[in-house]
C-alpha cells in the first residue's frame, strides 16, 4: 500500500478526488451536529451543499428537514418550533417531522406539494449523524462512538468549520508525518519521519506505527497526569471506518511506573469530516483519554493546545484549497505521492468505490 503503483500523467491525479466539485457519496452517514448543538431552537446547517434545518421535538427526537418553505422558499430556520411543527417566518406554513405540510394559515385545504424532504437522523456518542442519500439503502448505523460519552473517559470536543474540500483534511489527519514540520511549535513530536504500515480491513484503513521512546507531546501530558516532555514507550494506531470519521489512538507506556501504579494509557482522537457548502467543511474533533474526571482546567488547557495546533492545519488546508480554485490549471497539475501517502491514496480508493456505486459506474 505504501509503494507508488499507479502512473500519473500529465493533467491527471493518480486517483482524482474531484475536489473542486461536490465530491461526497450521499448513501452513507455523515456527522450533521454535536447532540447540545440541537435544541428545540432551529439550526441552519448546509450539509453535502444543501441547506438543512436541525430542532428537536418535545420528546428530545432530533429532526432534520430541507430548509426551504416549499411556498416562497424562506428558509424555515427562520421560524419557530411550535408544538412539535415547524413554522414558516414568512407565511406561518406549519410542518411536521416527516416534512409534510400541516396547517395553511390562509385557507382549509393543503396542497398535497406542500412538503419538504426529510432525512433520516441517529444518534451515537456525542454526535448526531444524518443520512441524505437514499433511505431504502440504510444498511448499517453510524459508526460506534461511544466512548465519546463514557464517564470512564476524559473527553474534549470541538468544531470548526475550514473552507477546503473534505477530503484534504481526511487526508491530512491520516498522515502524521507532517506533524513534525507543521506542528513543530505545538505538538512538539518530530519522530514521525518514517511512514507507518498501511492496511485494509475491508474497507476500513489501518495504520500503525511503534516508536522507541521519546518525549511525549507536552499537547497530551498534562491530561496524562506527566510532566512536559515525559519521556514514553508510544505505539500508534490509526483507522477509518467510515469517510466521515477516522481515529487515532495514542498507546502509552510509562517506563518509570512503580510496581503499584499505572502503566498504560490511551489517547484517542477523532477526526468528523462533514461537507457543508462548495469548497467548505465541517470539522468536528474529539481528544479523549481513558481516565476518568480529568480536572477541567486540564482539559481548558489541552482543548487550547488542540485547537492551536488544528488552526495550522486549517491555515495551510485553506491556503492550498484557494490556490487550486484560483489557479486556471485547477487539478490538471501533476501531483505525486510518497512511501508516507498510503492512508490517503486507500481514501481516495474508497471513495471512487462509493461514487461509482452510487453513480452507476
Amino acid at each position: 500500500m505504501n509503494k507508488q503503483s499507479d502512473t500519473l500523467t500529465k493533467g491527471q491525479q493518480l486517483i482524482p478526488n474531484g475536489m473542486l466539485d461536490d465530491n461526497a457519496p450521499r448513501n452513507m452517514w455523515w456527522c450533521a451536529a454535536h447532540v447540545d448543538e440541537i435544541t428545540e431552537e432551529p439550526l441552519a446547517r448546509w450539509l453535502l451543499e444543501k441547506p438543512v434545518v436541525l430542532y428537536r421535538l418535545s420528546d428530545g427526537t432530533p429532526v432534520a428537514l430541507d430548509d426551504r418553505c416549499p411556498h416562497r422558499w424562506a428558509p424555515l430556520s427562520e421560524g419557530e418550533v411550535k408544538n412539535d411543527q415547524i413554522v414558516c417566518p414568512y407565511h406561518g406554513m406549519e410542518f411536521g417531522a416527516d416534512g409534510m405540510c400541516s396547517k395553511v394559515p390562509t385557507q382549509k385545504s393543503i396542497p398535497k406539494s406542500a412538503k419538504v424532504q426529510s432525512y433520516p437522523l441517529r444518534t451515537s456518542g456525542a454526535f448526531v449523524w444524518i443520512w441524505m442519500g437514499d433511505p431504502e439503502a440504510i444498511d448499517h448505523e453510524p459508526v460506534e462512538m461511544g466512548f465519546t460519552t463514557d464517564p470512564g473517559w476524559s473527553v474534549i470536543t470541538g468544531y470548526m468549520e475550514v473552507a477546503a474540500n473534505w477530503v484534504l483534511i481526511r487526508e491530512n489527519v491520516l498522515d502524521l508525518t507532517h506533524i513534525a514540520f507543521l506542528h513543530s511549535n505545538t505538538f512538539q513530536q518530530d519522530d514521525w519521519e518514517n511512514p507507518p504500515e498501511v492496511s485494509m480491513q475491508g474497507d476500513t484503513i489501518v495504520y500503525e506505527q511503534d516508536f522507541p521512546p521519546s518525549p511525549l507531546s507536552p499537547l497530551f501530558c498534562a491530561a496524562f497526569g506527566f510532566e512536559d516532555k515525559k519521556i514514553v514507550k508510544r505505539e500508534q494506531r490509526g483507522w477509518m471506518p467510515s469517510l466521515a470519521v477516522s481515529f487515532s489512538d495514542w498507546n502509552i507506556h510509562d517506563l518509570d511506573a512503580g510496581p503499584d501504579k499505572r502503566r498504560d494509557f490511551i489517547g484517542r482522537g477523532a477526526h468528523i469530516v462533514t461537507p457543508g457548502e462548495r469548497g467548505k467543511t465541517h470539522y468536528f474533533f474529539v481528544a479523549s483519554f481513558d481516565s476518568p474526571n480529568a480536572p477541567v482546567e486540564i482539559l481548558e488547557k489541552t482543548k487550547a493546545g488542540v485547537i492551536s495546533a488544528f488552526n495550522e492545519d486549517k491555515d495551510l488546508l485553506q491556503k492550498i484549497q484557494a490556490r487550486i480554485m484560483k489557479d486556471p490549471r485547477g487539478l490538471d497539475f501533476p501531483e505525486i505521492n510518497l512511501g508516507a501517502d498510503g492512508a490517503g491514496v486507500a481514501v481516495r480508493r474508497v471513495l471512487k468505490r462509493k461514487l461509482d456505486a452510487e453513480r452507476g459506474n
